[in-house]
Order: structure tokens, then C-alpha cells, then sequence
């Protein structure tokens, strides 16, 4: 158990407990964690531990370098044998610093920790995940970083593929995103051996890359491959080869070119077509009659767009904008993308009415309760008309869209509450409670005794009942309401008696 005291705008009391290394519990005395949430006190409290953990771990380097120094060397020979015998990382990481690297050893062992951590059903859950990352993880920090410590790139180029392929096609819970920490590193070890090898061992590497663009890999990890080739490899003969590769794939997602992911992948090979155009100082004139012809791909049409508002050709801009915005009528993100841009566009060539039509578009169907367009809006407006037009915004608009935002902008807090009482849960109430409390204690109150009672009939689970009493310790800053807790814990005693649970978490009220 570890407690600490956090000064912040107030002293909090922080609670650690640990079994061994894990943490399984974290408390403090703060209004947030109150809530149930972890806070930054917490927070505080374990950087603090992390620090004075690695001020003890250099204490703990000078001591074994004293107590090595002073050993026997045929002792310390003798101990080394027999621990290269038994452990296999070990024995690695040691032939890997005398140079003479066993790729078949360091692959035997990469083996051994995938079938440790999938086990028999191949599938690495989110339990083990972290520990089969983190060993994936010092293979290529320690072990491969060595042997490009050594130059010898080859072995480093060779065991990180191997890694990043295997990775790529291992079923596992990424839930904490671990396939792309990997996946990320991986590209950092590339990009070093490009940067400090020869022009043949590059071939190899280019060589390589093209044919794990083949699906060998899942898709968002083939994104790590076609980065470092597309943004490396500028000498003249991979921009060619990079080029008829792209050409070749274009025509081939072409053919179903129908489907939402074809058109993607065709948006970004084309984008990458041109970005390799660019840098082979392709005329504009050419790259903008390839654009043309790939019009009605998005990602092609959106890039067109911004040529042709840097070339002051806006009839054209404008015509294109509204082609997307009606193509992308049925996909909000996309209707969204074109409105914005096209009521900038109006902005800026002095279409005043054209842009207070696009404006009022937006906020009230395609980006409706959008705070920062309704503060554009409201801006080209003066005083008296706002207080009108705001009232057409407010008719429009669903109690869904995020109108409760624009209630706080324009303090109208009658109707905010109006609307926090109707909302389900607490959620609304919390997320405007500093600013209602003073104005509507009683109201707010009573919406929290509605949903505290609502929720102890529905739950019988230890952490419900935890969430309860955090309600009830809010409830009772509010004028009346240690009184109203005490009313409503007392007939919960009576009425929940025999819910063991529910009677222990009251008494730490």
C-alpha cells in the first residue's frame, strides 16, 4: 500500500495498492475520482514512483559493475557458459555482439514466443498481448539495434521483416494498438539501414518492399510498406519502377472500382502516382489532365480542387465542389468536407450571399450544432438581427444535435436545464453542472434522485453499486442533500437488505 499526499489546488490523499509489480487498485479524494475516474493525482503519484525507480535502478548499475570488476575472471567465464546454456535469448544477444549472428537461432526463438503467447487456438488474447509485444519489442530495440550498431544490415534488414510479416498475420486483441508499435519500429529500423547502405543492398530492400504489396500482409500494415517505398527510394530508377508499379495496381482496382474499399485504395494510389509525377518534374499541364481523368475519385477530386483554387481558377473550383457535394449527398462526411470548403471559397472571392446561404446550410442540415459555424454565423450578424435568426437556428434544430452547447454559448440557461432534465442518465447534468448548481440546485438534485433510484432496481453488480455511492457523495455538496442520501440509503437498508454488496459499499458512504 502506497499513499501520498498531491498538492494541487488542494492537498488530495492518494491511495497505490500493488500486488507485487501490477497495480490493483488507485483512490484519491478529489471530485474526479469521486466520479469513479482515474485522475491526474494518480498520475502525479506514479511518475514520481517511475523516477525514483530508475534513480535506485543507476545505484543498482554502479554496484554491478563494482561486483563484476572485482570477480575472478574464470569465475565469471565459468557462470557466463552456464548461463548461455540454458537461455537462448541470451546466447543470441551475445553471438550478436561478437558478430557472428545465427538467423536461424534468432528465429527459432522470435517462433517460440509467438506459439508461448497464441497457444493452441493461434490466437494471442488481450491478457498476453502486452507481454508478447513487449518481447517482440526488445528483440528489435536490443538485439537488432545491436547489429545495426555493427553494420551488419543484412541480418538487421532480414530478422525485421521476418518479425514484421509474421506480426502482420498473427491473430491477436490489439486493442492497446500494440501491432503498430511494432509495425512502427519496424519502419524505424528500414529507414536506418537505408540511410547507411549501398545502392545494390537498396535494390534488395525495393526489391523487397514491391513484393509485400501483394496482400502477403493485412492491408493497414501494407500502409507501412508502400510509406517507405513512396517516400524513399527517390533515385531515378526506383521513381520509374515505383511508377509503373502504380500504373499497373490503378488499372487493377479499376475494374471494380464500385466498391467503397477500391475506391480508397484507388484515391491513395493516385495520389501517390502523382506525388512520383511531382517529383519527376512532370509538367503541370500533364498532372492536371491526369487529375481530370480521375475526377470522380474523391481523394483525386479533393487534391484538383486545391490546384485549381492555388491557380485563382474558381469557376472551376466551384463547379467541381458542387459536383462533390452532390456525389457525396448520402455520406455526411464527404457532403460536409465540400460544403465547408465551398463556403471558404465564397468567402475569400467576396460571394457574400453565396456564402451566407452555405453557411446557413451547414448549420442547420449538414454539420447542425457545429459551435464554431455558429459563432461564424452569428458573426455577420449584428446584435438585434442575431436575436432572430438564433431563434429559427433553435426551431430547426433536434434536442440531439448538440443544441445544448449552443444554450451554454448564449447563456440561456432556463432552456439548458429544460434540456439536461429530459436527457437520459446523468451524462448532460454532469457535463453542466458547474454552471447550473448555483442557478437550479433543487431541479438538479432531484434529477439525481431519480436516476440513483432508477438505477439500485436495475443492478445487483459491486461496480454499480460503487457508481451509486459516488452519486450519492455528489449529492450531498447540494443544499438538502445529506438529508435526501440519508432518507434514500435508510429505506435502501430496509428495502435491499440481503444485497450484501449494495450494504457494504453504503457503509463506506
Amino acid at each position: 500500500m502506497i499513499e501520498a499526499t498531491v498538492y494541487g489546488t488542494e492537498e488530495y490523499k492518494v491511495g497505490i495498492v500493488k500486488d507485487d509489480e501490477e497495480i490493483i487498485d488507485l483512490s484519491c479524494n478529489c471530485p474526479y475520482a469521486d466520479a469513479g475516474y482515474n485522475c491526474k493525482h494518480m498520475a502525479a503519484v506514479l511518475f514520481y514512483l517511475e523516477e525514483k525507480n530508475a534513480f535506485l535502478s543507476q545505484d543498482i548499475e554502479e554496484s554491478l559493475v563494482k561486483l563484476v570488476e572485482e570477480a575472478e575472471p574464470t569465475l565469471i567465464k565459468e557462470f557466463l557458459i552456464d548461463v548461455l546454456r540454458t537461455d537462448e535469448k541470451l546466447l543470441n544477444r551475445f553471438k550478436s555482439r561478437l558478430q557472428c549472428v545465427d538467423m536461424e537461432c534468432y528465429k527459432n526463438q522470435i517462433n517460440n514466443i509467438f506459439m508461448r503467447y497464441s497457444g493452441y487456438h493461434g490466437f494471442v488474447d488481450y491478457k498476453n498481448a502486452w507481454g508478447f509485444i513487449s518481447e517482440l519489442e526488445e528483440i528489435l530495440d536490443n538485439d537488432i539495434q545491436a547489429m545495426l550498431d555493427n553494420d551488419q544490415l543484412k541480418e538487421a534488414f532480414d530478422l525485421t521483416n521476418y518479425i514484421f510479416v509474421k506480426v502482420a498475420n498473427q491473430d491477436m486483441d490489439d486493442s492497446d494498438g500494440g501491432t503498430g508499435e511494432i509495425a512502427g519500429r519496424c519502419l524505424e529500423i528500414w529507414q536506418e539501414i537505408l540511410d547507411n547502405c549501398s545502392i545494390d543492398f537498396k535494390r534488395d530492400m525495393y526489391k523487397w518492399f514491391v513484393e509485400h504489396l501483394d496482400g502477403s500482409v493485412i492491408d493497414y500494415m501494407e500502409d507501412y510498406v508502400e510509406k517507405i517505398l513512396f517516400e524513399d527510394f527517390r533515385e531515378e530508377e526506383f521513381m520509374e519502377s515505383k511508377l509503373m508499379y502504380l500504373d499497373d495496381k490503378i488499372k487493377e482496382y479499376k475494374v471494380e472500382k464500385d466498391s467503397w474499399f477500391n475506391q480508397y485504395k484507388l484515391g491513395k494510389l493516385i495520389l501517390r502516382s502523382i506525388e512520383t509525377l511531382e517529383e519527376m518534374n512532370i509538367s503541370q499541364q500533364e498532372i492536371d489532365e491526369y487529375c481530370r481523368e480521375n475526377i470522380e475519385i474523391d481523394e483525386v477530386r479533393k487534391y484538383y480542387i486545391d490546384i485549381c483554387i492555388n491557380k485563382k481558377d474558381y469557376d472551376i473550383a466551384i463547379t467541381l465542389l458542387k459536383e462533390g457535394k452532390d456525389k457525396g449527398k448520402d455520406l455526411p462526411g464527404l457532403l460536409i468536407y465540400y460544403s465547408m470548403k465551398l463556403k471558404d471559397l465564397y468567402k475569400e472571392i467576396g460571394e457574400k450571399q453565396l456564402y451566407e446561404e452555405e453557411l446557413w446550410s451547414l448549420v442547420l442540415d449538414y454539420n447542425a450544432g457545429d459551435v464554431e459555424l455558429y459563432k461564424e454565423l452569428k458573426s455577420i450578424y449584428t446584435e438585434e438581427e442575431w436575436l432572430e435568426k438564433r431563434e429559427i437556428i433553435f426551431s430547426k434544430l433536434s434536442p440531439y444535435s448538440g443544441i445544448d452547447k449552443l444554450y451554454e454559448m448564449e447563456g440561456l440557461y432556463d432552456r439548458l436545464i429544460d434540456l439536461v432534465m429530459s436527457s437520459y442518465g446523468l451524462y448532460m447534468l454532469m457535463e453542466y453542472e458547474e454552471i447550473l448548481k448555483d442557478i437550479y440546485p433543487k431541479e438538479l438534485l432531484k434529477k439525481y434522485e431519480y436516476t440513483v433510484k432508477d438505477m439500485a432496481t436495475k443492478t445487483t453488480s459491486r461496480t454499480r453499486y460503487r457508481e451509486i455511492v459516488s452519486i450519492l457523495r455528489r449529492m450531498e455538496k447540494y443544499p438538502g442533500g445529506k438529508e435526501l442520501v440519508l432518507e434514500i440509503t435508510n429505506d435502501w437498508k430496509s428495502r435491499y437488505k440481503n444485497r450484501t454488496a449494495m450494504m457494504d459499499e453504503l457503509s463506506k458512504l
